[in-house]
């Protein structure tokens, strides 16, 4: 059954219903806690979609601070998230520094973000 987000508290709630099966781990899911998982991701991909709408042909720091905006992230969080430093982070979000492949590999991974729509931001600088 698919679900779906009608508010804002839904929303909080379904994404503190995913932290613990995302720190339990990809692979030592069972099959239950994957599907509920892929249920609770699509009902706040779509909610986010509709409600913080990513801009369109966003360049790369655009994205980034979508990110941050719509999930609360601060620069820290959200480098921890991406697995990169802070200064690294801080580099690309000040347009000094850009992004390598792993990056954009991981934000597609993590966050779902079409690697075209990664490819073109790049473009746009």
């Amino acid at each position: 059954m698919k679900k779906t987000i009608k508010n804002k508290q839904e929303y909080f709630l379904a994404m503190a219903a995913m932290e613990p099966l995302l720190a339990k781990g990809f692979d030592k899911l069972s099959p239950e806690e994957e599907k509920k998982l892929d249920q609770l991701t699509d009902a706040v991909e779509e909610w986010e979609s509709k409600e913080y709408p990513l801009p369109v042909n966003p360049d790369f720091v655009a994205i980034l601070e979508h990110l941050m905006q719509t999930r609360g992230y601060n620069q820290t969080e959200l480098s921890q998230e991406l697995d990169i430093s802070k200064s690294q982070l801080s580099g690309i979000l000040g347009r000094t520094k850009h992004p390598n492949v792993d990056l954009l590999i991981n934000l597609h991974q993590r966050f779902r973000i079409d690697g075209n729509v990664l490819l073109q931001s790049l473009s746009a600088r």
